[in-house]
């Protein structure tokens, strides 16, 4: 896939991503402050990924982990702050959520702060307790 709007273009090929501008992006998050190069590159080859660029500076990211055919966790929606209240994270999630390995499953997320966003996507609280498992 590879869509443009104004400057900005979308794509979900992980061979033109910037893993340097990505890890400077997710070090600006709640979420993933903490993630080694290694960790992001590999979780960038194992999921669905789109990433925002404005003109050939990555920008934004967007990542799924899928079994393409039941289960989504959507994670990792981050836009640069110099290019946020554009739509352009809208964007990026409805193309993610669009994906033929994404689109035909349920897709799960946690956010701490977004509900309103997400919601307007069709996302809703979920009756389960969220848990987690960390590494030892």
């Amino acid at each position: 896939m590879q869509l443009t709007r104004d400057c900005y273009s979308l794509t979900d090929d992980t061979s033109q991503f910037d893993i340097d501008a990505i890890i400077a992006l997710l070090q600006t998050t709640y979420w993933a402050t903490d993630r080694t190069r290694e960790q992001v590159d590999l979780s960038l080859r194992h999921s669905v990924c789109v990433g925002l660029f404005h003109q050939s500076r990555q920008v934004g990211l967007a990542r799924a982990v899928t079994d393409c055919g039941a289960y989504t966790w959507l994670c990792d929606v981050v836009v640069h702050l110099d290019h946020r209240g554009k739509g352009l994270g809208r964007w990026m999630l409805e193309e993610l959520l669009e994906h033929p390995s994404v689109v035909s499953t349920r897709v799960i997320l946690v956010t701490k702060d977004a509900q309103a966003l997400y919601r307007e996507y069709g996302f809703e609280a979920h009756p389960y307790q969220c848990m987690i498992k960390y590494p030892q």
